[in-house]
């Protein structure tokens, strides 16, 4: 499959996340706090809430509403307690992408 064109580049706010399907798949693409995308899969391994409707960013994580799952851009899943503490929780499918031309690609079919 290549390299795909997901969405524009500016479709994307720093701190914001949308929703796109390409290659068969629902993704959530976001920035996080430093401008950098993120394409992951748009449904949390929990309970599969949608990340695009019930995700936010906070920092370098996009933050599942529902529950309070949070995924790092490598996709690992933690919650955090009151108190800070992080429980390791269920990773989920992040794909490599990078911004070329004004657009946001990923490669879907890369090994993960």
């Amino acid at each position: 499959m290549g390299w795909l064109r997901i969405c524009g580049s500016d479709e994307v706010p720093v701190g914001g996340v949308i929703g796109r399907d390409a290659g068969g798949r629902s993704l959530a693409v976001w920035r996080d706090r430093s401008g950098r995308p993120c394409v992951m899969d748009a449904r949390c391994p929990h309970q599969w809430s949608d990340l695009v409707t019930e995700g936010v960013v906070e920092g370098d994580e996009l933050v599942c509403t529902a529950h309070h799952w949070r995924f790092a851009r490598d996709g690992t899943g933690t919650k955090r307690n009151v108190r800070g503490r992080r429980d390791p929780k269920a990773d989920i499918e992040v794909h490599p992408c990078r911004e070329r031309h004004g657009w946001v690609e990923a490669d879907l079919a890369a090994p993960r």
